[in-house]
């Protein structure tokens, strides 16, 4: 029936509906066979577009956990230095203890040892803060000749451990002799013991 139809139109009329089927068969074509492969093709531009900007991210982010490693093992080898001026509490307990005898042994003669007055006994005086790091505190009142007072300071600063002479004060006793009355204010650190990970 539409090929009679056909037949009825003039031969322009006719070239133009064949003109037309042979634009919707390949349009058709284009459809069924290219289209599927250009979205194919775009679809693995985009994703080699994100692939490389995966990668770039991925390296940008292994640059700074590099940068960051590094600045913890900085941060960790500090740490065990740190770690290493600092008295245990059993350590701190036997220095404050041995103040006494290591006075008479550098030849100065004790006239108090206290703690502050929060102390509840030796070394007792401390401030903390949330590191674990605790700060405590001793006043040693010595008489001696100066040479004497130096080695008791030699004395109590050669040590692995660090300690402070918060504050120092020197006077002449006025009696005619060499001796030599000294207040030192005495500063350690410690750090708790480290507890062995849970098993």
């Amino acid at each position: 029936m539409v090929f009679g139809s056909l037949a009825k139109l003039n031969r322009t009329s006719r070239y133009a509906v064949f003109g037309a089927l042979i634009i919707i068969a390949t349009i058709a074509m284009y459809i069924s066979t290219v289209a599927p492969h250009v979205r194919y093709l775009s679809a693995a531009q985009q994703y080699e577009c994100v692939v490389g900007d995966i990668a770039k991210k991925k390296k940008t982010v292994s640059n700074t956990v590099k940068g960051r490693k590094k600045e913890l093992q900085k941060l960790q080898e500090q740490c065990v230095q740190l770690e290493g001026t600092l008295f245990s509490p059993e350590k701190a307990k036997e220095f404050f203890s041995d103040l006494c005898p290591l006075s008479e042994r550098a030849g100065c003669t004790v006239h108090l040892l206290r703690f502050p007055p929060s102390a509840a006994g030796p070394g007792g005086g401390q401030s903390k803060n949330l590191s674990g790091i605790v700060a405590k505190r001793a006043i040693l009142s010595v008489a001696g000749v100066y040479g004497n007072i130096i080695s008791l300071m030699e004395r109590l600063q050669g040590r692995a451990q660090k300690v402070w002479i918060e504050s120092l004060e020197i006077q002449s006793l006025n009696d005619g002799s060499t001796q030599l009355k000294c207040d030192i204010t005495i500063v350690i650190y410690t750090i708790q013991n480290k507890e062995p990970p849970d098993e």
